[in-house]
């Protein structure tokens, strides 16, 4: 695969190798989402993450706190 400095060959590389868990802040409160990241929308500065085969959380970019790395 032959990099691209694009938001969509990032959003590829990483769908395809990583399982992140982010750290979320809401309302005083942090909880973590795991999964895939599906896509990163610069327009809507949203997190596509799939949690699950076909079922898909939306994190807006301000409410992430942390991120890190399940498997590779």
């Amino acid at each position: 695969m032959k990099w691209r400095n694009s938001t969509s060959g990032f959003t590829t590389l990483w769908s395809i190798i990583f399982r992140v868990k982010i750290t979320v802040w809401d309302d005083g409160f942090t909880f973590g989402v795991t999964g895939k990241i599906h896509y990163v929308d610069p327009i809507t500065h949203q997190l596509r993450i799939e949690v699950k085969p076909g079922e898909f959380d939306r994190i807006n970019f301000e409410d992430v706190v942390g991120v890190g790395v399940i498997d590779y």
